[in-house]
């Protein structure tokens, strides 16, 4: 495993008071306006090029699927949308809804990122925690302007790390 994938950078949660229920939550800064990072995690176009293509209505009570490369292609829904600052949409993940939050916020000179999904299992907060995290690790190489991981490595690295953390 390479030197940068010996550390997660979310961090694993209880979900409110279901002792089953799991959040994963990271926190980044990056260095471009609040503006900006708002655009790369809605407009279509720029979420293509770091986390999958979406196509749909990012509005509330809009519903839009992401495409990923895997040919799994959840239908969601937003349950709100105040731009430039917060996106809640519901991710359906087997017939449970878990919930998706992205929170946009200046910071500095820059902009802080705050990206929680909740509502997940001792099942899957493994695989989603890897996922999230080489994606957010991806939008950082976005906004830089720098190539991003390769998917499978770092995801492969990722899900051990976070597997050791769940159990």
């Amino acid at each position: 495993m390479s030197e940068q994938l010996t550390q997660v950078l979310g961090r694993i949660e209880r979900d409110g008071d279901d002792p089953g229920a799991l959040a994963i939550v990271f926190d980044r800064h990056y260095a471009t306006s609040p503006e900006d990072l708002w655009q790369a995690c809605t407009d279509p176009d720029r979420l293509a090029r770091w986390f999958a293509p979406v196509a749909g209505d990012l509005r509330p009570g809009g519903e839009f699927a992401i495409h990923f490369d895997d040919g799994d292609v959840p239908r969601c829904r937003v349950v709100r949308c105040e731009p430039p600052h917060r996106l809640v949409w519901e991710w359906p993940i087997r017939e449970a809804p878990t919930v998706v939050t992205v929170e946009v916020s200046a910071d500095g000179e820059g902009s802080r990122l705050v990206l929680r999904h909740a509502r997940l299992t001792d099942g899957q907060v493994a695989g989603y925690a890897a996922g999230w995290d080489t994606y957010v690790r991806a939008l950082d190489a976005h906004v830089d302007g720098t190539p991003a991981p390769d998917w499978g490595i770092t995801w492969s690295a990722l899900h051990e790390l976070y597997a050791a953390a769940a159990t």
